[in-house]
């Protein structure tokens, strides 16, 4: 079958479409009724127009035939006789004779149904019964009028054929005109209208399929465009272009935020897990495949209890009837790979609510290392508490050997012994503060915090550590800041950290200047820097130096900066060291500002 050409295929889509047959009928029906509205007044006179002239068709007629002479002369009966013969015209049927009086003095041939009295009551005076074709009409002749008065009842039916006849040739115009009109009306509106309304609407089609099936909408040409003209129907197609741009940059914008969280999901450290009310894998990301072993569209085949193998599905029943949008539930588990192997898991569940649908969402993170870690962790403090006790256990009896060390020191004792007590009580001494340490080191730090004014504190020390240190090079230069910067601390811990940090530095140096400066608060924190241009200290010694036991001195036993760090993270600070050959070694302490600062 041969295709239509676009034309006629045009055509008949407009033919077709439910608007153009809507709008066909309702111009139709409008014109019909304005012509029949115009047309009736035309239709009931042209009726009128033809009893009137059948009125005076037959009585012309009957005049011809009857002789007025002897009309005038005749009474009563003999009238009557005489009338009768006007019946000879085919559309007399009949008639009745009234006297002046109104009394109806006979009649002949089929009666008249109208009489004298109604033909007098005004109007025409005559009447028409269309359903039996009969016209009665009272008639004026000459010879009668002042005597009798004449209703004559016609034969109407060629007046209601002619009548007919003239409504069909009517109703033939009428519809004439309005299929033109409205066939004029539709080429009119089929290009100002319905054919754009039309492309809209199979604009709308391919937009909303291009949209639904994730296809290029850059490479779309809607074919409504070129009638957006400067009416209102213009304005809707330049809306619908408008909104078309908005929706494809939302779904595009859509697309990339679902790429980037799919990505980000993907990408995770942690397992992602989507599952239904039942405990059905919905959905999963490539971590969860890659921990468990298994493939995604193997996964997706499993339930919660196939992997999650400590929990039961009442279990999970139960849990799932505690979950609540924003309010998460964290439990640990153990999760077990498709070769049987296993691991603990940290899962964290929240409920996510789309539309009607509840799903639970969990965030499953092996803690292998973890557990490792905790039990190392309880080991060391167990190791720790044995070494509190060993050295609260040693330094009761090393104290008394210090006493009793100490006290030949009053004896005369030859030189050869007295060096072995001096170097007896010298090893004691370095071992009490081992000990001391070690028991200072093993446990947190309890401070008694205060609001401190850093410059106060850092100016305070230094001129008490001139004092104590007067003899002792290099020389101490410290700088602080002209405005209070407070921090939140425990002065005497805070004491034992400068001091440490200070004597480090002049030890390390046996020349030029230590620095002590107090630096311009950035991002609420607040540093104070100490530095010295002694040997450098080599770099991968430098993350050793705060290491418990590791020193680089002769005499010392490597727990100070251990020490001095702990205080200094228990302040909620960071502890740094930097030491290279052009800008020596500087140690710089980070501490968190408080709100207001206290004037020094």
């Amino acid at each position: 079958m041969a295709r239509l050409s676009p034309t006629l295929q045009s055509l008949g889509d407009f033919l077709t479409a439910r608007l153009s047959k809507r709008i066909a009928y309702w111009v139709f029906v409008s014109i019909v009724v304005i012509e029949g509205v115009i047309l009736v007044p035309s239709v009931m006179r042209r009726e009128r127009e033809l009893l009137n002239y059948l009125r005076s068709l037959s009585t012309a007629q009957a005049l011809g035939r009857l002789d007025e002479a002897t009309l005038a002369t005749l009474k009563d009966d003999m009238l009557i006789d005489y009338l009768q013969g006007i019946q000879t015209n085919q559309v007399i049927l009949g008639g009745a004779i009234y006297d002046l009086q109104g009394t109806q003095v006979g009649g002949f041939g089929e009666m008249p149904q109208l009489t004298l009295a109604e033909s007098e009551q005004g109007g025409m005076g005559d009447r028409y019964f269309r359903r039996q074709q009969r016209y009665d009409a009272p008639w004026d002749m000459p010879p009668l009028r002042d005597r009798y008065v004449l209703i004559v009842r016609h034969d109407a039916r060629g007046v209601q054929r002619e009548f007919f006849a003239f409504i069909g040739r009517i109703t033939g115009l009428v519809v004439i005109i309005s299929v033109f009109v409205t066939g004029a009306t539709l080429v009119v509106l089929r290009r100002l209208v319905i054919k754009p309304i039309m492309l809209l609407r199979q604009d709308l089609i391919t937009a909303g399929q291009a949209i639904g099936d994730d296809s290029d909408t850059q490479t779309l040409a809607f074919a409504s465009l070129p009638y957006a003209r400067a009416d209102e129907l213009g304005d809707v197609i330049a809306a619908f272009e408008q909104m078309f741009g908005q929706i494809t940059a939302a779904v595009a914008t859509r697309k990339q935020s679902e790429m980037r969280f799919r990505t980000l999901v993907e990408q995770a450290v942690d397992a992602f897990f989507v599952v239904n009310a039942v405990g059905q894998i919905i959905d999963v990301n490539q971590n969860a495949c890659d921990s468990l072993g298994y493939s995604r569209e193997d996964l997706l085949q499993l339930s919660v209890t196939d992997i999650q193998t400590t929990h039961s599905q009442a279990d999970f029943e139960a849990l799932w009837q505690q979950l609540s949008p924003g309010v998460p539930q964290t439990l640990e588990g153990w999760h077990q790979r498709q070769d049987g192997s296993g691991f603990p898991v940290e899962v964290r569940l929240g409920l996510l609510v789309l539309g009607d649908e509840r799903y639970g969402l969990a965030l499953a993170r092996d803690i292998s290392d973890r557990k490792v870690a905790e039990a190392a962790q309880a080991r060391l403090a167990e190791i720790g508490e044995l070494a509190a006790m060993i050295v609260h256990e040693v330094r009761n009896p090393l104290n008394t050997v210090l006493l009793g060390l100490n006290s030949f020191r009053s004896l005369e004792l030859p030189d050869r012994f007295q060096t072995r007590l001096d170097l007896a009580l010298e090893e004691s001494e370095r071992l009490q503060k081992l000990l001391n340490g070690i028991l200072m080191y093993s446990r947190e730090p309890a401070l008694v915090l205060e609001p401190l004014e850093i410059n106060g504190l850092v100016e305070h020390l230094a001129t008490t550590l001139e004092h104590d240190l007067e003899n002792l090079r290099p020389l101490l230069r410290v700088t602080t800041l002209p405005y209070p910067v407070a921090v939140r601390g425990d002065r005497d811990k805070l004491k034992q950290v400068f001091i440490n940090l200070i004597s480090n530095a002049q030890e390390a140096t046996s020349a030029g200047v230590v620095t002590w400066t107090v630096q311009s608060p950035v991002a609420g924190k607040v540093t104070i820097s100490i530095h010295n241009g002694g040997e450098p200290i080599a770099p991968d010694l430098l993350p050793k130096l705060t290491q418990p036991f590791f020193t680089t001195k002769s005499l010392g036993n490597g727990l100070g900066l251990a020490i001095t760090k702990r205080i200094v993270e228990a302040h909620r600070g960071t502890l740094t060291i930097t030491s290279t050959v052009a800008d020596g070694t500087e140690v710089r302490v980070t501490l968190p500002l408080v709100s207001t600062c206290i004037a020094h």
